[in-house]
């Protein structure tokens, strides 16, 4: 539900004022006069495309190191590889410092990972998960995420500057959080902590020299890259001898994997040679029994890092075709040909994460492919598992996580789609928390106006609905409305939502003979309208047409209509994937969310099933439980458990499967349907060419059993 009290709208503004991942604000002492190196400004790009020529029809990849930039605003430095968040904090009155080094935005043989951590205003930049875990557990810091690979501060064989390390002591403790509790306000002046990056090794007033922190480079050099020397154009070769394929590699380490394209591969594609090779320059390659004078010899290489979970490679293709001659001799022992209709598109790269007010995380990426069919969004929390949360298609490059807790580190990484997947981009965590900083901002402004005119009609189909229809809200900067409910002295709550375009909904499963009052707010990112008018509506097993009551206001004699027979016994709910509506014994309703498919299970808010059999449903904050109970029958879910109990006994709630398990998906608390459906009697049904889930529940049969042993 998207109700907010006035307090926690002040604490949301606050995060207008951040600058893309900062958990902090930044921290007020004047710098010390500083050296920077002398560095030309480039652009990011961690991939080196050369345009084809007709005779070189595909891609040669290689990677180079891209820059770290550095930012100064008179406090602190915060540093980045990201270009639009340089950007950003340029335009909120950071300082550009130009470049701080250069380093690999991929994983490479002999590089690590390079950790950002940040403690209010002060980045840190570990380069272990040894180091980054403590400086999380003994000081307080929060993981951001990778910002890329570096060499080793004690490897001097590779990279070309050392990057080292100062660290200014912080005077006062004080977090800064005490105005939240009634304190004073600790204000930024009083913080003055800060780790400052530079290549130069000059004495810094006021700073504690920490020594060389990581190795990298001068500039966008490229760190790999791979040539085809043979064959490379003009050779004529004959099926059935041997050829040696021979290639050159700026690293040693990784794999190498090689294909041919007989004619062109656009059109018949790629086929592989061998993959998984050792990246030892050469291969001896049987001729394959193809009668071709166009023929391309491909090599691409591939580097696993384990730890980060991350790859990279780079690609060549020879300079010009060659030719094959065929051969009528029957080759023996010769491999089975594998067509690569197409190679994995390349991984997105740059992924970054920014807590939005107290709503969202918002990530964004940098699309390097032109042949992806979509993006694939993944998330966990520290110590568990990737797992997706969402898709989105091509040449998308954002995503919204609106799903996301308060004062939950969380790790994304995306990918690539295609006929075969990319591999994975970097890396990135994001939290909402809590920061330090009051911005001047006239909220008021930014509240909407009520919708007006709220009246409920009886649904001649269904005497157990209710339509409800409003006069739209006059602000422009609304998202939605949303419709509460209560009945007799309860507390309202949000029973639908519906977008801005909307002035209408039905609800369905209400009790006979019960008054339900209704009223409704328009809402925003920031904050809800005051509510509309109230209306109270009570419907009956007769037939009527006449609106419910408005408070202050005129009523008529509020009641459900019928077609004259008697209510079946047997209720039927019908659930269709990615679609909001729903129908009850065939009427049909509006849910605030879709129901989805995660694990191959549907997973939707279930209270639409269980106020419709007359379940009751309870929700346990500090547990993260789920409690349904109808007679004599009791269901107990968690939140990320794939484990239940049904009157009091342990199951599983798929055994063929321990990922299906409850989850909260977009602020929506989503349960597995099936499980729920079937331990409460209901028999369930799947129509796969509709997305279709039909639920039926006989009123007249007995509670289901529990579980034996």
């Amino acid at each position: 539900m998207k109700r907010r009290g006035l307090c926690a709208v002040l604490v949301c503004l606050i995060m207008l004022t951040m600058i893309s991942i900062s958990p902090g604000t930044a921290a007020a002492l004047q710098g010390p006069s500083i050296q920077l190196p002398d560095l030309k400004l480039l652009p990011p790009t961690d991939l080196d495309i050369k345009t084809p020529s007709l005779q070189r029809p595909t891609e040669s990849i290689s990677i180079k190191a891209i820059p770290l930039y550095r930012c100064w605003n008179g406090k602190v430095h915060w540093y980045t590889t990201n270009i639009q968040e340089r950007n950003s904090w340029l335009s909120s009155g950071f300082s550009d410092e130009g470049i701080c080094c250069y380093i690999s935005p991929v994983p490479l043989p002999g590089t690590v990972p390079l950790y950002k951590c940040m403690l209010y205003n002060d980045m840190y930049y570990a380069t272990s998960s040894a180091e980054r875990d403590a400086v999380i557990s003994t000081y307080g810091f929060s993981y951001i995420g990778i910002e890329g690979y570096v060499i080793p501060s004690g490897n001097t064989s590779s990279g070309d500057v050392n990057v080292n390390r100062w660290y200014r002591p912080e005077s006062d403790h004080s977090d800064g959080w005490g105005w939240l509790g009634g304190d004073p306000f600790v204000s930024a002046s009083e913080m003055v902590r800060h780790h400052f990056y530079q290549v130069p090794a000059a004495n810094i007033p006021g700073y504690n020299y920490e020594g060389v922190a990581f190795r990298a480079w001068d500039s966008a050099k490229v760190l790999q890259q791979i040539k085809v020397t043979k064959p490379n154009g003009g050779e004529a070769l004959k099926a059935g001898n041997t050829q040696k394929i021979e290639w050159t590699s700026t690293l040693s380490g990784g794999k190498m994997n090689l294909y041919y394209a007989a004619g062109d591969p656009a059109t018949n594609g790629w086929i592989k040679i061998k993959e998984d090779l050792p990246n030892n320059g050469s291969y001896i390659w049987q001729v394959p029994n193809k009668s071709s004078s166009n023929v391309l010899l491909q090599a691409r290489w591939s580097y696993y890092d384990k730890e980060t979970d991350s790859w990279a490679y780079a690609i060549d293709t020879s300079d010009s075709a060659f030719s094959i001659s065929s051969s009528t001799i029957v080759l023996p022992g010769t491999e089975a040909e594998e067509t690569v209709t197409s190679f994995f598109p390349a991984a997105p790269t740059g992924l970054t994460v920014t807590p939005y007010l107290f709503s969202r995380l918002d990530l964004a990426w940098k699309d390097n492919s032109s042949d992806e069919t979509g993006f694939v969004i993944e998330r966990k929390v520290s110590g568990g598992f990737y797992t997706k949360i969402a898709e989105v298609g091509a040449n998308v490059t954002k995503y919204s996580d609106s799903s996301a807790q308060l004062n939950t580190t969380y790790y994304y990484r995306v990918k690539a789609k295609g006929v075969f997947d990319s591999t994975y981009s970097n890396e990135a965590t994001g939290v909402l928390n809590k920061i330090a900083l009051m911005p001047n901002i006239d909220y008021v402004q930014l509240i909407p106006a009520a919708p007006t005119a709220l009246t409920a009609q009886t649904v001649p189909s269904d005497p157990k609905a209710v339509k409800l229809n409003w006069q739209a809200s006059p602000s422009t900067n609304i998202d939605g409305y949303i419709v509460e409910r209560k009945s007799g002295s309860e507390d309202w709550t949000m029973s639908s939502t519906v977008g801005a375009d909307k002035t209408t909904v039905t609800e369905s499963g209400l009790n006979t003979n019960q008054a339900y009052s209704y009223r409704v707010r328009a809402y925003n990112m920031y904050l809800n309208s005051p509510p509309s008018n109230t209306v109270v509506y009570t419907p009956t097993a007769s037939s009527g047409s006449s609106s419910g009551s408005s408070a202050g206001g005129s009523s008529g004699s509020s009641g459900g209509s019928s077609s004259g027979s008697s209510a079946s016994s047997q209720l039927t709910l019908d659930f269709f994937i990615g679609n909001n509506i729903y129908n009850v014994n065939g009427a049909a309703s509006a849910m605030d969310v879709s129901p989805i498919i995660m694990e191959g299970r549907t997973l939707l808010p279930i209270r639409f099933v269980t106020e419709a059999i007359g379940a009751t449903i309870e929700w346990f904050d500090t547990e993260k439980k789920v409690l349904i109970k109808q007679g004599s029958t009791s269901i107990e879910l968690w939140i990320g458990k794939s484990q239940a109990k049904i009157n009091g006994q342990s199951v599983a709630i798929d055994p063929d499967n321990p990922a299906v398990m409850p989850l909260i998906i977009n602020g929506r608390t989503m349960m597995p349907l099936r499980f729920i459906a079937e331990n409460l009697g209901c028999e369930v049904e799947w129509v796969g060419q509709n997305n279709q889930v039909i639920i039926r529940y006989n009123k007249l049969d007995p509670q289901p059993e529990p579980p034996m042993n």
